[in-house]
């Protein structure tokens, strides 16, 4: 008896693949109940049976799903591109607005130099900066006109903010122009201080001082006021300058203890790093 039990016990031993599927068919067949019951009243209420719903969650809706996040990544894709593209255009507008904006300060420099020019008694002759060398720059430049152009030694050259130098080297095309910030001036500058609309002092520009980045201005007179802010001009009694060019306005007042007048620091009216066009001045 026991003997044929086992053998019976045998012979109905389900294998794993075998109870894989005996359980697949039993959930398929208990979902199949489930949506018979609940079908009628799902069909009722939606309009559409359970087949229907598990088609769309099956089939439908991933696929969807699928195509929509394609289209997203495609539009993310497009976003991305214009992004770049107007990253590019903005930089492109920022370059063009710095070369306006310095295209107007040249021509403004421009105006104001022939501003100058016409409100004088010199010719003047145009220029651009040519060359400066960087070991030098306080010292010289060289400008594209020449004698060529009528331009000779000693005349005085201005920036549209004032005096800046004299020409030292005339050459068919181009010239050197030595700086007022020369740390060798060979001659000085024959200068006045103007204390009011109708009176003036004379003195001499001696040197400019590197550390301060002022000129050192030397007045004759001992028994002049001189206020910070006063506007020193060329008085042209030196032969050199022409008169009325602008130099600069006084810093500091030292009085000399030991010798007559008084010494003077002054601010530069220039900017030497910041001119590109000059007039090379002729006195009339």
């Amino acid at each position: 008896m026991e003997r044929f039990s086992k053998v019976y016990r045998d012979k109905f031993r389900f294998t794993r693949v075998q109870k894989v599927l005996i359980t697949i068919c039993a959930c398929l067949l208990t979902f199949g109940i489930f949506t018979r019951i609940i079908g009628g009243n799902i069909a009722s209420k939606y309009g559409y049976d359970v087949f229907t719903m598990l088609r769309y969650s099956l089939i439908d809706h991933p696929v969807e799903t699928v195509a929509g996040f394609s289209d997203d990544f495609s539009n993310l894709w497009n976003v991305q591109n214009e992004n770049d593209e107007l990253r590019n255009k903005l930089a492109s507008q920022k370059m063009y607005k710095e070369e306006l904006d310095e295209s107007k300060r040249k021509l403004n420099e421009l105006e104001e130099l022939m501003d100058i020019s016409s409100s004088n008694n010199y010719e003047s002759i145009s220029a651009r900066v040519l060359v400066r060398d960087i070991q030098g720059w306080s010292n010289m430049l060289t400008i594209n006109k020449g004698s060529n152009d009528g331009i000779t030694e000693d005349m005085a050259v201005i920036s549209s903010k004032g005096l800046i130098g004299k020409v030292v080297e005339a050459n068919p095309t181009s010239a050197k122009v030595k700086l007022l910030t020369n740390e060798k001036m060979d001659n000085s500058v024959s200068v006045k201080v103007e204390l009011s609309k109708d009176k003036a002092t004379d003195g001499s520009l001696e040197s400019y001082d590197k550390s301060t980045g002022k000129y050192v201005v030397s007045i004759f007179d001992s028994n002049v006021e001189i206020k910070k802010g006063m506007k020193i001009i060329t008085s042209g009694k030196g032969k050199l300058f022409p008169a009325g060019i602008i130099i600069g306005e006084v810093d500091k007042v030292e009085d000399l203890y030991n010798a007559e007048g008084k010494s003077v620091l002054v601010t530069p009216s220039v900017d030497f790093n910041d001119f590109e066009y000059v007039s090379v001045l002729k006195v009339k």
